[in-house]
């Protein structure tokens, strides 16, 4: 079993107060969850109103398949244009052999 979870930092420069950037971070979370049927939440910055993170993690058999499926949700995220991507995190665990 391959586990990699991935934290993105965003910057929203059109959010102008708490709210602006949850719902933002809201969209980001429902869109991305219902196109690839994966565990993401809010994970940092919950107060700070134009900075936002974002984590996420992707389950598979190999580490290819894992770091394509997270390259492509951080594409995803990425052309919602919600904000502008300040950073990334990626880390992948294999449990057990790799098949």
């Amino acid at each position: 079993m391959v586990v990699g979870v991935s934290r993105m930092e965003i910057f929203f420069p059109e959010a102008h107060s708490l709210k602006d950037k949850r719902q933002m971070i809201k969209k980001i979370v429902e869109k991305t969850r219902a196109k690839f049927n994966v565990s993401i939440v809010e994970i940092a910055d919950s107060n700070l109103w134009q900075r936002g993170s974002v984590g996420f993690a992707v389950m598979g058999i190999k580490k290819d398949h894992v770091y394509a499926a997270i390259e492509k949700i951080q594409v995803y995220i990425e052309e919602l244009y919600s904000g502008e991507i300040i950073d990334t995190w990626t880390e992948v665990i294999v449990i057990g052999n790799e098949v």
